[in-house]
Parts: structure tokens; C-alpha cells; sequence
């Protein structure tokens, strides 16, 4: 009876583990899966690749999204970077910054070593990588021209904030934090430029703008303008954050473009403390790349929710899912697999009881 009992508690467990979620948009935002690299190029005709000072550079950019090249304007002239900065007339030696979609940042190459400081960390990023292990995610906040507006995105994120918290106890995952607010105003503008450069954002805008923030410098859904913020979109973008990974969301949105940080063993060793894996080990990336591959559908996303507040994402987006809420009555998502498992573990401890009592009074 003893290995009956065994048998099923194997069977409940096994099920059990293969219907959990795994992972949650948020812990799939930590991979590198999708590794954004920023490329630092330097084109210089006196420049050698050997030289130690360039190595030294490069062992400073380890720890970031951020690696360097440098070349050579003759020698590497059918270089697409060399080309593409020669037809654009620029004179040499030149230091520039290359996003992942190509954008470019011209930096002062009579500064290198300031300059690669800049690029590679500012008061911001500094902060920010040491929040997102522990924190939901990060509202960044871009001030704009109008004060009294600022002041009132400000209130409507922090509004925001509230509604997610009272949400964060019934999502797949429990962080340790909830999400927190950060602004930039026009006098960061000089010390954070490469922030907001990878940003979309070279100038002190008319509005403000917010981009949520998450996983190793994730955007989600990218920027959100003071007319979005106050209809939601800030809510929706941090409750698609705590979602399970395996709920529909096309792969752009669980891996959202980063901006470029550094992250040191140090915040790896602490993010595997938080979460309980290392999301850069082998097999946990090809777990989690075997369910990314599930065929989604790009406009749709699936059902999202979280004990007694429904968000449904079934309607069709483009550029971000437009999300409902339950308003007058409340819904209750029924999932089949979760009522098995309900099932499968009264069947366990009714079984259990049995054989207890049977002993005990046999």
C-alpha cells in the first residue's frame, strides 16, 4: 500500500511540476536571450587593435552590452561601419557609439577615457542596475517643458504604482520589491545623455515621457506619452511585467530592447539569490528559449490575471495591447490544469489519511 502511495504522490508531483509556470516575463527580461550590443567604434589611422590601451578598454566594457571595435579607415574601408561613417562625411579619427538599430552617437575622441566612462555608466544606469534585481520594475520618467504637467504624470505613474501593488500578491511570482519611480529633469540631461540617446531622446521634450523598465534594462512596449499615461498604459506595460511566460505575449514584449548597462558578476550572483536560478546557465536559456519558440500570435496576446482582478488582453494591438478591466462584477479564471492539480492533491492527502488511520487503528 506504502508503494501505491509513493506512486501517486510521484504522478501528483510530476504533474504538478510540468503545469507550474516556470518562468515570468519578468525573469525572461533577465536573459540574453536577445542581447541588445551597443558597438563603441573607434576609426583612426594611427590606432592599432593590439594596443594594450584598447584591451584595457575592452575589459572595462566585459561586464556591459557594450563592445568595441577599432578600425582602420584603409585598411577596413569595406568595413560597413568604416562606410557608413565615411559617407556620412565625417572627419577622422572619430569615436562613435552604434545602437542595435543602427542610430549613432558621435562621441569627443580627444576624451577617450571620459568618454568610455560616460558610455559605459552614469548616476542613472548606476542606480537603476543595482534596483532591478531586487525591484518589479522602474518607471523612468523624462521630464518635459511644462512643469505643472510633470507634476501630474508624476501623480498618475505613482497612482499607477498603487493599483499594481495591490496585484503583486496574486501574480506567478512574488519579488521582493514593487516597482519605483526615477526622473530625469533638464539638469541630467548632460550627465545621462547616453541614457536617453538609447532612449529615442536627444533634446528636453515638449511632454513628458515614461518608459517602463524591467529585467536587465528591458523597455517595455517602448515610450509612453503624457496622453497614454493617463489613460493606463503605464499599468498595462508593469501588469504584462508579472505575467507568466508562457501566456501568449509575442516574444517582442518579453524581450523588450535594453538600454545599454552594466552588469557585474556581482548583480548576477544577486539576481540568482532573488529568483532561485541562474538565468545565464545553459539550460535554464534553453528552456526558456524552447518557450519563446511557441508559435504566438504577434497581435494578440492571451489572458493575463491575477486573483480577483481580470486583465484581458485579447484585443488586437500594434503598437500595445489594449487592456480591460473587470468594472461591476468579479470574474474568476477557471484553469483546467489548476483544478487537476487541485484535484490530484485532495485524491493525495485523502489517500494519505486513509492508510494513516488504517495503520493506526489496525
Amino acid at each position: 500500500m506504502r508503494k501505491g502511495l509513493i506512486a501517486i504522490l510521484f504522478i501528483t508531483g510530476f504533474y504538478i511540476n510540468a503545469n507550474a509556470c516556470r518562468f515570468t516575463v519578468r525573469e525572461i527580461g533577465f536573459s540574453t536571450l536577445a542581447h541588445d550590443i551597443y558597438t563603441l567604434v573607434v576609426i583612426d589611422q594611427h590606432a592599432n587593435a593590439l594596443d594594450p590601451k584598447w584591451q584595457n578598454i575592452r575589459s572595462k566594457l566585459d561586464d556591459s552590452n557594450i563592445k568595441l571595435t577599432v578600425l582602420h579607415p584603409v585598411k577596413d574601408r569595406e568595413h560597413p561601419l568604416v562606410k557608413q561613417l565615411i559617407n556620412r562625411k565625417l572627419s577622422l579619427p572619430e569615436l562613435v557609439l552604434f545602437a542595435p538599430d543602427g542610430r549613432m552617437l558621435k562621441l569627443k575622441v580627444n576624451d577617450l577615457s571620459n568618454e568610455v566612462d560616460r558610455v559605459l555608466n552614469s548616476p542613472i544606469r548606476s542606480s537603476l542596475g543595482k534596483d532591478f534585481t531586487e525591484v518589479f520594475s522602474v518607471i523612468l520618467m523624462v521630464d518635459g517643458k511644462d512643469e505643472t504637467k510633470n507634476e501630474a504624470v508624476a501623480r498618475k505613474i505613482e497612482s499607477d504604482f498603487e493599483r499594481i501593488e495591490n496585484i503583486l500578491p496574486y501574480m506567478p511570482k512574488q519579488v521582493r520589491n514593487g516597482p519605483v519611480s526615477v526622473r530625469i529633469s533638464a539638469n541630467d540631461f548632460q550627465s545621462e545623455k547616453v541614457l536617453l540617446w538609447s532612449l529615442g531622446i536627444d533634446e528636453l521634450p515638449d511632454e513628458p515621457v515614461a518608459f517602463v523598465l524591467y529585467g536587465r534594462g528591458r523597455i517595455m512596449g517602448g515610450a509612453v506619452n503624457a496622453t497614454e499615461i493617463s489613460e493606463g498604459r503605464i499599468y498595462s506595460y508593469m501588469s504584462m511585467i508579472g505575467a507568466d511566460c508562457e501566456c501568449g505575449l509575442d516574444r517582442k514584449w518579453m524581450l523588450g530592447n535594453q538600454i545599454p548597462l552594466l552588469w557585474p558578476s556581482e548583480s548576477r550572483q544577486q539576481l540568482a539569490d532573488e529568483v532561485g536560478f541562474d538565468v545565464d546557465n545553459p539550460m535554464i536559456l534553453a528552456e526558456m528559449s524552447r518557450i519563446l519558440a511557441k508559435e504566438t500570435n504577434p497581435d494578440i496576446a492571451g489572458d493575463v490575471g491575477y486573483g480577483i482582478e481580470v486583465i484581458d488582453l485579447n484585443s488586437a494591438f500594434d503598437e500595445a495591447p489594449e487592456i480591460e478591466y473587470a468594472e461591476t462584477e468579479t470574474k474568476t479564471i477557471f484553469n483546467p490544469g489548476l483544478i487537476m492539480m487541485l484535484i490530484f492533491t485532495l485524491l493525495v492527502l485523502a489517500t494519505g489519511l486513509f492508510f494513516f488511520y488504517r495503520n493506526k487503528y489496525n
